[in-house]
């Protein structure tokens, strides 16, 4: 029975449902912005909206009043998770803006290899065939949704995959550096710090722009839904899951992204590309799969 719970632990992929559909929510309001707007600015008010919820959690749950005696163990993942987010926060606006929420999910999706590749190189995490059977169409998934004969398409493809790359070193991080600390707290200081990264960059650019109300109410609630409520799940979903299946879940978070798309804003990809999206998500299924028991295996060497 124990073995059984460690070889599948529900509770961690259920903060991984939660996960999937509160990110497919900040797709959509992010794609509501005005996508005229300064991208450095929108993630300002993005991680302003979280960092005003945050504080209201801050007050409203006990746990989070008493990590302020334990701050000094958050300094490190606190510098290091607010300069990632604040760069990959940008790149995946921007991917948004200029191919859409869903290929930008698809692509997003990448994340996965890159922290199958993280886990691998600096983890100790071994690759078995199966694995590799899931890189491989992984990769060919990807190529079929980047494919891009338009300049400004491919200049969005790439920072789509920039982004995933940002964001799988963040999920690294969490792992590495945060996993006995309160994940909640994390997702708080974390946009806190991205805050103070760039309003500095914002100064030091001369390139604030103050939106207009819609605008700001779609930042704010994004930031609410993405930066917050998702990132605190998937931050409590790697520390009960290893690095690489804790993101490899995530094509759920691409279906409802598909949907609220169409529904909302009637915008589909072409045949082709949603075949290239299902040849991701069947990639990552296989690393799911064939991840197996490994990983139970090598926390105990």
């Amino acid at each position: 029975m124990e073995r059984n719970k460690t070889a599948f632990p529900l509770k961690g992929y259920l903060f991984l449902v939660i996960t999937a559909f509160f990110t497919a929510l900040s797709y959509i309001f992010g794609n509501a912005v005005d996508n005229d707007s300064d991208p450095e600015t929108t993630v300002f008010f993005w991680f302003l909206g979280a960092f005003f919820l945050s504080i209201f959690v801050f007050i409203l749950v006990p746990s989070q009043r008493s990590e302020i005696r334990n701050v000094g163990k958050y300094v490190s993942i606190f510098f290091y998770s607010s300069l990632v987010t604040s760069i990959g926060a940008a790149l995946w606006i921007v991917s948004i803006w200029t191919i859409g929420p869903p290929l930008a999910s698809f692509l997003m999706k990448s994340q996965t290899l890159f922290s199958l590749l993280l886990g691998f190189i600096f983890l100790g995490e071994r690759l078995n065939r199966g694995e590799m059977v899931g890189i491989i169409v992984t990769i060919i998934g990807t190529v079929i949704v980047s494919y891009q004969r338009e300049g400004y398409l491919l200049f969005g493809t790439l920072m789509a995959l920039l982004a995933a790359f940002f964001y799988s070193i963040l999920s690294f991080l969490v792992k590495k550096i945060a996993q006995e600390l309160n994940m909640l707290t994390v997702a708080n200081l974390r946009a806190f710090g991205v805050l103070i990264v760039v309003i500095i960059y914002l100064i030091i650019t001369n390139t604030f722009e103050m939106p207009d109300f819609k605008d700001f109410a779609f930042m704010t609630l994004g930031g609410i839904s993405g930066a917050l409520i998702a990132k605190a799940s998937q931050f409590q979903s790697i520390k009960l899951l290893d690095v690489s299946r804790s993101t490899a879940v995530m094509p759920l978070e691409s279906l409802f992204v598909v949907l609220f798309s169409y529904f909302i804003f009637e915008d589909l990809p072409s045949v082709i590309k949603i075949i290239g999206g299902c040849l991701i998500i069947i990639g990552v299924v296989f690393m799911i799969i064939f991840r197996g028991e490994k990983a139970d295996i090598l926390e105990h060497k």
